[in-house]
Parts: C-alpha cells; sequence; structure tokens
C-alpha cells in the first residue's frame, strides 16, 4: 500500500507526463483508478480533475479525431475516456464538463475508420486490432450518432457505396512532439469490399526500431505516389521532419456516387512538385477511378504503389496493363492502369498479429512522357 501511494504521488506531480500525447489519457486513468481506491488522498481526484480538461481540449479535435493522427490511438483515447467516466461515476465525482461531450465525438470518428470487417485502417502507426475489442469500446462509449464521411480536422474522408470502403488520409501530418507514431502516407487509402479487404497500407511494427521501423512508416509502404524512392515525409527517430504543409482536398456526392480530389505539398522542397490525387467512387461501388498526378516544372521518376492485402490472389494479365484480383469470397475485381508500365512484386503485410507476405501492383510512370497515371478497379461480372 505505502508504494501504491508513493506511485499515484510521483504520477500527481508529473501530470500531465506526456503533454499533447494520448499516454497523457493513460496516465490521467491510473491516478484518478488511484484516487478511488485511496479515497483518504483526495489531492490525487483534484489535481486529475484539474488538467483533464486541459488534455482534452488540446487532443481531441472537433471531428472527434486525436492530434496524433492513428486509428490506434483514437481507440486507444476512448477506451481511457470511458473508464474514467466510469471511475468517476463509482466515486460519485462530478465530472469534467467537457469529458462526455468528448466521448460522443471520439465514438462516431472511430467508426468512420473502421473497416467492413470491423477492424480499423492503417494508418500512422495502427494495426487492425480486434473487431470485438472496437466494439466493446463503442457500447461503453454509449449511443453515438453515425461517423461522419469527412472527418475535415483529422484529415480522413471515407467513401462508401453499395459493399465498397475506401479510406484515404488527406491530412496534414502531425506537428512536433505528437508526431512519434506519424507515418509518410499523406494521400494513401485503402479499399475493403464488405468484410474482404483489398488494398491496404502495409501496417505497423509497435515497439520496432531503426531501418524496419522506417520501412514500415515510409511511403513506399503505403498506397501511394513516390516520387525518385523519396518518402513524403523525412523520418526521424523521434517522427518527422520535413512534411507536407499544404494538403488539400475537396468532395463532392451526388445520386450515391463519390469524387475526391486532394493534393499535398510534401514533394515540393526536394523535387519542386505536387502530388494530386483523383478518385471517384460510383453509386454501385463496382467502379473506382483514379487519377494520380505529379505537377512540376521538371520531369521526375514516380512510381504508384498498391498493396494488396494477403488473403488477395493477384496476377498479370497478357496485355500488360491489367492485374486479376480475386478475392478470398471468390468475388473478381480488374486493376487496369494507362499511362505507366505495371508490374507485380513482393510486399508485406504487418496489419494482423503476425507478420505475412504479400503482393503489391506497382505503376512505374514514364518520365519522359506525361505525368500522369489513370487507373479503374471493376468488379468482375
Amino acid at each position: 500500500m505505502s508504494r501504491l501511494v508513493a506511485d499515484a504521488r510521483t504520477l500527481a506531480a508529473n501530470m500531465p507526463p506526456e503533454e499533447l500525447d494520448a499516454r497523457a489519457f493513460t496516465a490521467l486513468r491510473g491516478l484518478i483508478a488511484a484516487a478511488v481506491a485511496l479515497p483518504e488522498h483526495g489531492s490525487f481526484l483534484s489535481r486529475a480533475l484539474r488538467v483533464l480538461p486541459q488534455e482534452i481540449g488540446r487532443q481531441i479535435l472537433p471531428d472527434g479525431g486525436h492530434c496524433e493522427r492513428s486509428p490506434a490511438q483514437l481507440l486507444a483515447v476512448l477506451q481511457d475516456l470511458t473508464d474514467i467516466r466510469a471511475l468517476l461515476q463509482a466515486a460519485q465525482a462530478t465530472p469534467p464538463a467537457s469529458l462526455t461531450p468528448a466521448i460522443e465525438r471520439v465514438a462516431p470518428a472511430l467508426r468512420t475508420l473502421r473497416h467492413g470487417d470491423g477492424g480499423l485502417a492503417l494508418f500512422n502507426g495502427s494495426k487492425e486490432e480486434s473487431a470485438a475489442l472496437i466494439d466493446l469500446a463503442l457500447t461503453q462509449a454509449g449511443r453515438t450518432t453515425r461517423g461522419p464521411s469527412a472527418m475535415n480536422e483529422s484529415g480522413f474522408h471515407r467513401l462508401q457505396a453499395g459493399k465498397s470502403v475506401l479510406i484515404m488520409d488527406c491530412g496534414v501530418p502531425s506537428g512536433p512532439k505528437i508526431d512519434r507514431n506519424a507515418h509518410a502516407g499523406t494521400l494513401s487509402f485503402e479499399l475493403s469490399i464488405g468484410k474482404e479487404r483489398m488494398i491496404v497500407n502495409c501496417g505497423a511494427v509497435p515497439g520496432a526500431l531503426g531501418e524496419w521501423r522506417d520501412a514500415t512508416r515510409a511511403t513506399a509502404a503505403h498506397t501511394a505516389l513516390v516520387i525518385a524512392d523519396t518518402s513524403s515525409s523525412q523520418l526521424t527517430p523521434g517522427g518527422l521532419g520535413r512534411r507536407p504543409e499544404r494538403v488539400e482536398a475537396q468532395r463532392q456526392e451526388a445520386n450515391g456516387a463519390h469524387w475526391l480530389d486532394a493534393s499535398h505539398d510534401g514533394y515540393a522542397k526536394p523535387f519542386g512538385a505536387i502530388h494530386r490525387r483523383r478518385i471517384y467512387m460510383s453509386e454501385s461501388g463496382e467502379d473506382i477511378r483514379g487519377e494520380d498526378a505529379v505537377e512540376a516544372p521538371e520531369p521526375q521518376p514516380y512510381i504508384v504503389r498498391f498493396h494488396l492485402h494477403p488473403g488477395v490472389d493477384a496476377s498479370l494479365q497478357q496485355d500488360g496493363e491489367t492485374a486479376l484480383l480475386r478475392l478470398p469470397s471468390g468475388m473478381g475485381w480488374r486493376l487496369r492502369a494507362e499511362g505507366a508500365r505495371m508490374t507485380l512484386e513482393e510486399s508485406i503485410y504487418l496489419g494482423a498479429n503476425e507478420p505475412r507476405r504479400t503482393d503489391q501492383i506497382v505503376l512505374t510512370g514514364y518520365q519522359d512522357g506525361e505525368q500522369q497515371v489513370k487507373w479503374a478497379i471493376t468488379k468482375v461480372g
């Protein structure tokens, strides 16, 4: 008991230990739990209740997203906030006025970042996580509204039609001190059909160090465009160095169809280039078309990568411009491209519990031609 009290005192004295970082909520949850278990130490609770509103204001964005822009961290924050609410109810303590509204914003945002299988999209250090665990977190949060299709402050867009769900990162990377999990995945996207993932980012290895960690954070590990084998953000041990400063996105919807037009300037400093990505999804969700363009005064060598989920069986067709994608259910999809050379290469998937070998479709742009690739993903039959 003496050790428990001493640890709680240390925690209270160092609060908040991780300013502008999701770990502050975990520390607050621990301090409030200690206060509930040790009611004679009222200073623990008063200290936590002074810091909690401050951290909610700093970290929870107006659209319900988290400042670290990581679906995994958003899940962790929701779990911490709902546990804090339950602890305060057990202690019959008045919660801060901002606590319940924060939970009511975070839960719908988490729904936006789920695929049809119930798992999370793989952005900024996230793994799929257990669908049952996410369901439990949402149930504990209480009844909430549907997830927004556009999270403008967080920078994520969700295009959904028929059985297709496409989630795209259209936001400026997290800033200094809150970018420990940040990946160089600006304008990358993932696509799932029903409960089957088809196009993915590679994912992450939490706790990995050095080259392995950098490899998973690089733009090449995402379904994105890469110029001259250079990431759109500079990777550093603690986060990011150079990064996109301006990311723009405009979307339109009509009769169930979606259009998304986005661009970023992450390649402006090294190459004087802008990457623009346009995506269209039909009202059925069975016709998805895209265009990736490099806007630069001088032609640049570039590659567009489409990482495939390990469950997808891919084969190149004889025309060299088409790949047939077969989902585990047997459903077939066709990826066609023009303006680039198509190859099928090895990749790795780190979104589940164990690393798995998989494939990626690589579109290599012609440096002496128009700096633009058009592609389409359509259902077969």
